[in-house]
Parts: structure tokens; sequence; C-alpha cells
């Protein structure tokens, strides 16, 4: 009989994480690994947070209503996570058609989409909510409090108290906040109050696809799919119900197909045609796919209504791209108060990749350095191994910048094009050469430091040296012979306005980098208040 780990509740744990989403479980999975005692806490009677898959009570198939996909091209965290748990996955289906409406009187127009429309993603077997389950059952029995809110948060120099509804308070030497920023700053008190900044912060940084609402409709088979449709559809006129329609099918040879879209009606609109919003969808299916698309089933998740995703402010605002303020990637009170979320990642910020990435960030600030055993004795050798890293790296990014373009163009995204492009790249670049640094860094320890600055941090950013530059003018060459881009005269010829706009964006990114590699040189707050 298998041994059963039962969590004991100390008196204070070594971390409380609020939010048992995918970055809550994922930090949870790795502080527990490294003997932590933790315990999640989640306002929500499930697991999950804004990852959803339904079971079709006909077919059997998964229906992913929240996130669906990943990239395993520019998205490590997913595909080393996946790895590491034995899960496997499977391509986004989009072989065949896309179809455009433009005209609600007139039938869709045929286009085949050089390249598919998703770019290279892939879905998890099983529907995305296989790795939240997969996370959570590894974890000690008892590590997960669901039915329970946080309210407030008390702190008390030594530890934190939580306070929450449906049950007493709880310690913790850290808490972290695995929750949608604005979220945190609408229902969550501090006690002191945070710095007027951080407030702000919190406020200001929009939850992703927090007042959207997503319809999947199950079949008995992908039908379209012999018509020659790939499942593909774009909705462009004032009376769409559903603006993007694609293929949700489960993996080749599973029972069922399905098609997904995201409603085009906003929270307001669609409280307004809650009753006849299913007939609204049936028949646009119908004008796209014809009479078989009306047997299907409808599965309908409106996440304005969900009020552990969606806040006030995301209600009464347009949907807008996260990018949080870097106050919400460092520690406060002292580091026992820190803030996750797939929001507040600068790689993958909005997907399942930011939310990984964010857990990344806090257990890095949050568990002690590796010990002297597993680190490279020799420091030369190793600057000159992260430098040969990071080369690699600076070869790929490139590249990386195209692929990101293809995936905002796909996904019919048309703002902003080439500082997004550029910011995902260079993030992920970031993002592999910090994995670089923890996999042999021999200099971990305050003994090394100089007025907060270790003295290894200038020889280590030395591999960067020109990055910005060369990395702008490749993507400006790209942009100027690309006809994809032919048709957005701002990303195909720059002005100077633009310019100084990427400019800054891209030495923003350099300096959190910076204070990010130099924080992962210097002992984490844990180690030192431990010393």
């Amino acid at each position: 009989m298998a041994e059963v780990h039962v969590l004991r509740p100390p008196t204070v744990w070594d971390a409380v994480i609020v939010g048992a989403g995918l970055c809550g479980l994922a930090l949870a999975h790795r502080l527990v690994a490294r003997g932590q005692r933790v315990q999640l806490l989640e306002a929500r009677g499930r697991i999950g947070g804004r990852v959803l898959t339904q079971t079709c009570e006909a077919t059997g198939q998964p229906l992913d209503l929240g996130p669906s996909w990943y990239w395993p091209e520019t998205e490590p965290h997913m595909v080393a996570l996946l790895a590491s748990l034995g899960l496997e996955s499977f391509a986004q289906h989009d072989p065949g058609d896309a179809l455009w409406l433009t005209d609600p009187n007139r039938s869709p127009e045929r286009r085949i989409e050089a390249g598919g429309v998703h770019a290279g993603a892939r879905r998890i077997a099983g529907g995305s909510a296989t790795l939240t389950e997969a996370l959570f059952k590894a974890l000690p029995e008892g590590s997960v409090i669901t039915g329970s809110a946080l309210i407030g948060l008390r702190d008390h120099g030594e530890s934190v108290e939580l306070l929450r509804t449906g049950g007493p308070s709880l310690r913790a030497r850290r808490v972290v906040l695995a929750l949608p920023p604005r979220l945190v700053q609408e229902r969550v008190a501090f006690d002191p109050p945070l710095h007027e900044a951080v407030d702000q912060a919190l406020k200001d940084t929009p939850t992703w696809m927090a007042a959207q609402a997503k319809a999947v409709v199950s079949f008995a088979t992908p039908f379209w799919r012999d018509a020659g449709h790939s499942g593909n559809a774009f909705v462009r006129h004032p009376q769409a119900v559903l603006g993007e329609v694609y293929d949700q099918s489960p993996s080749n040879g599973a029972a069922g197909g399905a098609l997904g879209g995201f409603v085009a009606l906003d929270a307001s609109q669609r409280e307004h045609f809650r009753v006849g919003l299913p007939l609204l969808i049936e028949s646009q299916l119908a004008q796209l796919y014809g009479i078989e698309a009306q047997s299907g089933q409808l599965a309908l998740q409106d996440w304005a209504l969900e009020r552990w995703t969606c806040s006030e402010a995301d209600r009464a605002e347009p949907p807008a791209w996260p990018q949080a303020d870097p106050l919400l990637r460092r520690g406060h009170w002292g580091g026992r108060l820190w803030f996750g979320s797939t929001e507040t990642s600068t790689h993958g910020a909005g997907h399942m990749e930011g939310a990984l990435a964010s857990a990344d960030r806090i257990a890095h600030a949050l568990l002690a350095p590796a010990s002297a055993a597993t680190q490279t004795s020799d420091q030369a050798t190793a600057i000159a191994d992260f430098a040969a890293g990071v080369q690699r790296l600076r070869a790929l990014a490139g590249e990386r910048y195209r692929q990101q373009l293809v995936r905002l163009l796909s996904a019919q995204q048309h703002e902003q094009l080439t500082q997004r492009a550029l910011l995902a790249a260079v993030d992920q670049t970031y993002s592999e050469a910090l994995t670089l640094l923890d996999a042999f860094a021999p200099w971990s320890g305050a003994g090394h430091t100089e007025q907060g600055r270790h003295a290894l941090t200038p020889a280590l950013l030395k591999a960067f040296d020109g990055w910005n530059k060369a990395l702008l003018d490749d993507a400006l060459a790209h942009n100027g012979t690309s006809c994809a881009l032919s048709n957005f005269p701002q990303d195909h010829q720059p002005d100077a306005e633009l310019l100084r706009a990427i400019t800054r964006d891209l030495a923003a990114a350099w300096r959190e980098f910076a204070l990010e590699l130099n924080a992962r040189l210097v002992a984490t707050p844990v180690a030192q208040e431990a010393a």
C-alpha cells in the first residue's frame, strides 16, 4: 500500500501561498520539494484558477474553458514542467482553410493562412487541467484549503498573519499572493498599508482575459475537417457573437470533436443577451460550417462573472495586455510578502508560461542558494561557460523575434507589433540566461558583495554588451523586407518616436534583468535572515 504523506500544520508556516492556480501550485511544488512547509489558500471550491477543463457528457472529451495553448519554441518553462510530470501534448489542429466573415448577409470567405493560424501551438492531452491536477496530486495531503478567501494581512515583523473567511487566521514567514494584481488591490487589506506606488501598480495591471467569455461546442466528430476547413474562423462585423473560432477537438484518435470560440460581446452585452446567447452562438456556427454545427452541446464560461478572477476595474475597462510594474516583482515587508500570477511575469505574461515564470522567480527568492557541493568550483570557468551560453541565446534571439511576430499576426493582433515581439524575445532570453546562471553558479553569498552589488555582476553582464542595439537592428532589417508587415507602416518603417519608445522598453527590460541577476548572486532574503 502506497504511503500517504499528510501535512501536519505548524504554528508558523514557512510559506502560505494565496491562490491555487497554476502559479501557486507550481510554486508550492518547488518549495515542498526543497523541504518547505507550505499551505495554499484558495477562495474557490476548486483548484486551478483560470485553468478550467470540463468533460463533455456526450463524448467524454475534455473541453478547455480557460487557457488551451502553449508554444514550445518560446515557452521553456511549460516544456520543462510537462516533461518532468510525464504529461503528453499534441499539435493544435491548423491544416485546412480559415473562414473570414465580414458581412452577416454573405457567406464566409475561405482563405489559406500560410503557416497556420496558431504558429506551432500545442495543447495538453486530457486538457489543461491535467497539469494543475498533476501538481496538486504531488503535494502532501492537506496542503490546499479551498473555499476560504484572504481578506487581510498583518505584518508582525518575524511573520505575517493571514486573515481569511471560513477559518482561523494563519501565520507564515513568507506570504505569496498568486492572484491577479487587481484582485489583491480590491479585496485584501494590508496592515501596515502598502506603499502608494505599489498599490497603484496593482491597480494598473490588467487581468488577462478577465472580462472575456469562452464558448466550446462539442460534436460527435470534427465534421468540418471533411470539407477542408481547419476550424479557424474570424468574424469581423458589428453583429459578431464569436469573434474568433478554432478547432478544440481532442488529440488524434480520441472520440469527439469541438469548436471553441471567444465571445465578441462585452460583459454588459452578454448580460443583456444571456438567455438567447446559446442560440446566437449556434446560429453563427451554422453560418460558418453548415447545419451540422447546430447539433452540438455548448459549454460556456463567462469569466467576467467569476469574482475570484475578474475585478471591478477589469469589467469597466477594455481588455489590455498585462505589463506589470517591476515593483510587483520585488519582495515587500522585508521580503515577507511577494506578488505572483501570470500578470507579474516579464516572460509569457497572460499565458500559462507567465504563471510558471512567476513561480520560478519567487522560488529563487524564497529558497536558499544551492549548496557548494553542487556548484562549479572554478569561477573563471563558470563565467566563461555563462558567456558561451549567452552567445548561443543571442544567436537565437532574432529568430525568436520573428516567431513572436508570426504569433501576433496569426492571432490578428495589430497593435505595437515590433515592441511586443522584441520584448517577448528579450524576456525569453533573459529568463533562460538566469536558468544558465543557476546551473553552475559558485558565487552565491553575501560575502561577495559590496554595497549590495556582487563583485562578479559586471563580468557576467559583459556577455550582453551591444546586444540591445544588435537585436533592434536585426528586427528593423527584417521589418523592412517583410511582406506581412507591409500593411502596418509603423512597424514596416518605424519613425523616430517609435524607435525611441522601443529603445526605452529594451533598456527597462535590461535594467530589470541586471538587478535580478545580481540578486541571484547575492544571498536570498531567506539565507540572510537565517544567518
